[in-house]
C-alpha cells in the first residue's frame, strides 16, 4: 500500500469517527456549543470554546483576542458578552466567504456571466470598475467560476514570451493554482481541466479524455475566482509594441475558457468567444448590482451572506482533491497549503471545528438563522460584535510599521494561502480589505505605506513626497540592501522576468472596494498626446465630433485633452476634460458633449468612490470649428503608477546628480498635488489635495486627502539570491530579525 493510499484509509476512518462524534455533538439540547465554565472570558474565546484550536491561539495573537482589543470595555452580562465575542470572531473568519459570494453576484450583473472570461482593454483607473485595489500596471482578465455545472477547459498562451500569472482562488481566497511564467515556463500553449471537488477527476494530476491529456486543476470549493495579470506598459502610446492595445490583441485574446464539451466538439481545440468586450449592463442590472457593491453594515445581512456562501460551498476535508499527496510530487502549478511539510491537503481543509464555534450565533454550514428566543438585546450584541470584528481587521491592516522596514507594511510570506489558525484567519481577512485577491508573495508582493516615517502621521495628498531608487551594485558587503531598484528574478538571458511599480491609492475603511485610484491622476498629461483631429463643433448642441476609430473605446467619464489650438475655442490646452455621456456613433464618427469636471460620489469618509458619479456641468462651445485653426484631441492616460516598465521604455527620467540626496543614475518618483519645480512631469504621480477636491465638491463638504502609496513586485528575486524581498533562507549570515535582505527605500516628505 502506498503512503497516499494508507493515508487516505486512515483519514477515512478518522472521518467516520468524526461524523459519529459530530452527530452526538449536534444532538445536544438547543444544538448549541457547550461552553467550558472553567475558562475565564477575559482570555481568548478560542480557549473557552475549542481546546484544539486554542493550541494555535494566545491572548495576544489569537483571533478572538484581536476582537477583544477592539471591543467596548463596558461590562456586559455573560450571554451578551459571549455573543459579541463569537460574532467578532465569526466576522473575521467569514469575511472571505462573504466577499466571494457578494463579488460574484456583482460581477455576474455588470461584468460577465459565470464561467466566462471578462477581457478588459482598459487598465485599472479611477473611472472603471477594475478589481479591488486594481493595479494600473497590468491588464486583467477575470472570471467567476462555478464548477457544479461540469468541467471547464482553461487555455493559456505560451508563458515565456510575455509575463503572465493566473491565480485561481477558492471560496476563502486561498490560491489553489497559479499557472504562469514562473511556475510553467513554456513556448507552447497549454489547456488545463478545471474541476470541482466532486468531480471524478478531482484526485488526478492529469487525465486523458478522447485522446487529449489535460493537467488537472481541482478547486476545493464549488465556486471560486480566476484572476489573470498580464504585463503591459499602460502608459505607452497606442501603436507601441508594449502598449495596452498591442498586449490586449496579441496576448490577452489568446486566453480562453470553455466547457469541456465545447473544447472536445472543436477537435480538442479552444473556442474563441463571440465577443471580447465586457458586457454592457442594463439600467435594471446596475440597479440590482448596487446591493452587492459593498459589505452590509448590518450584522444579520452580513451573516446571511456568509451563510449562503457556505451553503453553496461545503467546506472541504483532508480527502478533497489530491489530499494526502506528497508535496514533492505536486505539479508546479498547484499551490501547497500554507502549512505544507510532507503531504498536500487542499488549502481550505481543516475549518470545520472553527465553523462549529459559530453555531451559538446561528451560523452553520447550512446558512445563518437568528437563534430561537433572541430579542433586541441579543441582536444588539451581535451587531456590536460584528463592528468589533471590522475594527479589529482594520487595526490589523494598519498596524504601525517600524524603521525595520522603512515604514513599509509588507508580508513576504503567509499570503495567498492561509493556515487554518487564528493568525491565518486574521491575515486572509486583512487580504480581503487590502484588495480582495492577494497573490502568493513569490508571484506578486504588495507593500503599502500609511504613515510618514517615525511620526506615524497619515500620509496627506496636500504634501509632497519622494521615493528614490538607486542602481544595483555588483556586490554587497552587508545586508539589508536598501534603496536599490526592487530586485526581480532573471531569465536565462539575464533580463527581469517580472516588473515592479508604485501605485497611489486613497484608502477608505467604509467601502469594500477600497482603496481607490484617484481621479487626480488625470492631472499629469505627460504620457498623453492630442493627435486626433476634431471634425466639427456644434455650438447649438455643445457637441464635438471626432473619428471614433482613432481613440478606441470612448464612454462617459473618459478623460480627454486638447492640443495647442484649444485657446481659439475657449478651451485650455493640455488640461483634463471629460466626455459627459456615452458618445453617439454614426458613420465611423463619435459625437459628444464635454465637462470640465467629473464629480464622483463621496463615501461617508469623504473619499471619492472609484467608478461613480457624473459630469459637473457641460462646457459651452461658442466657436465653430475653423479650417484655418485646427483642433486636436486625445485621451488622457492617467498617471496613477510609475515603475520599471517606464524605466525600460526610457520614459522615467534618471537624476543627473546635481541635487544632493538624488545621486546620478537614480530614479525618483514624486507624489504631490502639483508638479514640483525642476521635476520631469514623467516622474510625477499627482495626489488629491484639498484645493483640487474643493474645486469639484465645494468647501462645505467633508473631504478626505489621505493617501496610500503601494509598491508591487511581480516575480521577485528568490530569497536565497540576495538581495531579495522574499524570506531569508535558513543558515545565512544575516542580522537577527531581518525580514529580508532587501528593503524598499523610505518615502520622504519634501518641505
Amino acid at each position: 500500500m502506498t503512503i497516499t493510499r494508507w493515508y487516505r484509509t486512515a483519514l477515512n476512518v478518522g472521518n467516520i469517527l468524526g461524523s459519529i462524534v459530530s452527530r452526538k455533538f449536534a444532538s445536544r439540547p438547543r444544538d448549541r456549543v457547550v461552553v467550558r465554565r472553567d475558562v475565564p472570558w477575559t482570555g481568548s474565546i478560542l480557549e473557552a470554546l475549542e481546546p484544539r484550536i486554542a493550541l494555535a491561539a494566545s491572548t495576544t495573537t489569537g483571533l478572538y483576542a484581536l476582537a477583544d482589543a477592539a471591543a467596548s470595555q463596558a461590562p456586559r452580562p455573560a450571554l451578551l458578552a459571549r455573543i459579541e465575542k463569537v460574532a467578532a470572531a465569526a466576522y473575521v473568519w467569514g469575511l472571505p466567504a462573504e466577499f466571494m459570494y457578494r463579488f460574484a453576484n456583482y460581477n455576474e450583473l455588470v461584468t460577465a456571466p459565470v464561467n466566462t472570461l471578462a477581457y478588459s482593454m482598459e487598465p485599472a483607473a479611477w473611472n472603471n470598475a477594475a478589481t479591488n485595489a486594481g493595479d494600473s500596471s497590468v491588464l486583467y482578465i477575470n472570471a467567476e467560476l462555478n464548477l457544479t455545472r461540469g468541467a471547464l477547459v482553461y487555455t493559456i498562451p505560451p508563458t515565456n514570451a510575455d509575463y503572465q500569472v493566473t491565480q485561481i482562488f477558492d471560496n476563502f481566497i486561498n490560491v489553489v493554482s497559479d499557472p504562469g511564467t514562473r511556475t510553467v515556463p513554456s513556448n507552447a500553449p497549454e489547456s488545463y481541466l478545471l474541476v470541482g471537488p466532486r468531480s471524478p477527476y478531482a484526485h488526478r494530476k492529469n487525465v486523458t479524455l478522447r485522446g487529449f491529456t489535460f493537467p488537472v486543476v481541482t478547486l476545493d470549493t464549488n465556486r471560486g475566482e480566476m484572476l489573470v495579470r498580464l504585463l503591459a506598459d499602460t502608459l505607452a502610446a497606442n501603436g507601441s509594441p508594449t502598449s495596452v492595445e498591442n498586449t490586449y490583441n496579441t496576448l490577452a485574446k489568446n486566453f480562453t475558457l470553455n466547457t469541456l464539451r465545447q473544447f472536445q466538439a472543436n477537435g480538442n481545440q479552444p473556442v474563441a468567444p463571440k465577443s471580447y468586450g465586457l458586457m454592457t449592463p442594463t439600467a435594471e442590472q446596475l440597479q440590482r448590482a448596487q446591493r452587492w457593491q459593498n459589505t452590509p453594515t448590518n450584522a444579520v445581512a452580513f451573516f446571511k451572506q456568509v451563510g449562503q456562501s457556505l451553503r453553496l460551498n461545503p467546506l472541504p476535508n483532508r480527502l478533497t482533491g489530491m489530499g494526502g499527496t506528497p508535496v514533492s510530487s505536486l505539479p508546479a502549478y498547484l499551490t501547497p497549503q500554507a502549512t505544507a511539510r510532507r503531504l498536500y491537503f487542499v488549502p481550505s481543509a481543516g475549518q470545520r471545528s472553527t465553523l462549529a464555534l459559530f453555531r451559538s450565533i446561528g451560523l452553520t454550514s447550512t446558512g445563518f438563522r437568528i437563534p430561537r428566543g433572541w430579542g433586541p438585546a441579543e441582536l444588539d450584541a451581535l451587531q456590536q460584535g460584528f463592528e468589533n470584528g471590522k475594527n479589529a481587521v482594520q487595526a490589523k491592516l494598519k498596524t504601525p510599521p517600524t524603521s525595520a522596514t522603512n515604514y513599509w507594511s509588507y508580508i513576504n510570506h503567509d499570503f495567498g494561502t492561509y493556515p487554518n489558525t487564528p493568525s491565518g484567519y486574521q491575515y486572509r481577512a486583512v487580504g480581503v480589505i487590502a484588495g480582495g485577491f492577494p497573490n502568493l508573495p513569490i508571484d506578486g508582493l504588495y507593500a503599502p505605506t500609511f504613515t510618514n516615517s517615525s511620526t506615524l502621521a497619515p500620509l496627506n495628498g496636500n504634501n509632497t513626497y519622494a521615493i528614490t531608487f538607486t542602481l544595483p551594485q555588483a556586490g554587497y558587503a552587508s545586508y539589508p540592501v536598501t534603496g536599490i531598484e526592487p530586485p526581480l528574478a532573471l531569465n536565462a538571458g539575464g533580463s527581469p522576468i517580472g516588473f515592479w511599480s508604485l501605485t497611489l491609492y486613497q484608502p477608505d475603511s467604509s467601502e469594500a472596494a477600497a482603496p481607490f485610484l484617484s481621479q487626480a491622476s488625470v492631472l499629469n498629461t505627460a504620457y498623453s498626446t492630442a493627435a486626433t483631429p476634431v471634425l466639427s463643433i456644434d455650438t447649438t448642441a455643445n457637441t464635438i465630433t471626432i473619428p471614433a476609430s482613432n481613440l478606441g473605446a470612448l464612454s462617459a467619464s473618459t478623460p480627454i485633452m486638447f492640443g495647442a489650438g484649444a485657446g481659439a475655442y475657449g478651451l485650455t490646452p493640455d488640461a483634463p476634460y471629460y466626455i459627459a455621456s456615452m458618445p453617439v456613433l454614426s458613420d465611423g464618427n463619435a459625437t459628444f458633449q464635454i465637462s470640465a469636471q467629473w464629480k464622483q460620489d463621496l463615501s461617508s469618509n469623504g473619499v471619492p468612490i472609484q467608478y461613480s458619479g457624473g459630469p459637473n456641468g457641460i462646457v459651452t462651445l461658442s466657436t465653430p470649428l475653423s479650417a484655418s485653426t485646427p483642433l486636436d484631441l486625445g485621451v488622457i492616460q492617467p498617471v496613477s503608477q510609475l515603475g520599471s516598465t517606464q524605466i525600460e521604455d526610457g520614459q522615467l527620467k534618471a537624476n543627473d546628480g546635481s541635487v544632493p540626496g538624488f545621486p546620478a543614475g537614480s530614479y525618483t518618483i514624486w507624489l504631490s498635488p502639483t508638479l514640483p519645480n525642476g521635476v520631469p512631469a514623467t516622474n510625477w504621480i499627482p495626489t488629491p489635495s484639498t484645493a483640487y477636491l474643493q474645486s469639484i465638491y465645494g468647501d462645505s463638504t467633508t473631504l478626505n486627502t489621505t493617501i496610500e502609496p503601494m509598491i508591487r513586485m511581480y516575480d521577485a528575486q528568490p530569497g536565497d539570491m540576495p538581495p531579495s524581498i522574499l524570506p531569508l533562507p535558513p543558515g545565512g549570515n544575516y542580522p537577527d530579525g531581518l525580514p529580508s535582505s532587501y528593503l524598499f527605500p523610505p518615502l520622504v516628505q519634501i518641505s
